[in-house]
């Protein structure tokens, strides 16, 4: 009997912390919500900006995947 006790006493323990980590969870997307549509700049141009600099091949430096300095030869 006692076993059985401690068994249900740990169970509801477990509950009891998922149940609060949901709550916590549930508190801080209330108070800091994200966007849900990220907001879209005005400027759309297919051209890079005069402020960023560009690759030899005419796109944005610091692209994903860039080719590196070594490979132009």
């Amino acid at each position: 009997m006692d076993t059985a006790l401690g068994l249900l006493a740990f169970a509801g323990y477990i509950v009891g912390v998922i149940a609060l980590a949901a709550a916590i969870t549930y508190v801080v997307i209330k108070i800091f919500p994200t966007e849900r549509e990220p907001k879209k700049d005005d400027d759309t141009d297919a051209k890079p900006s005069a402020e960023q600099p560009t690759t030899p091949s005419d796109t944005p430096a610091g692209s994903l995947f860039r080719r590196s300095k070594r490979a132009r030869g």
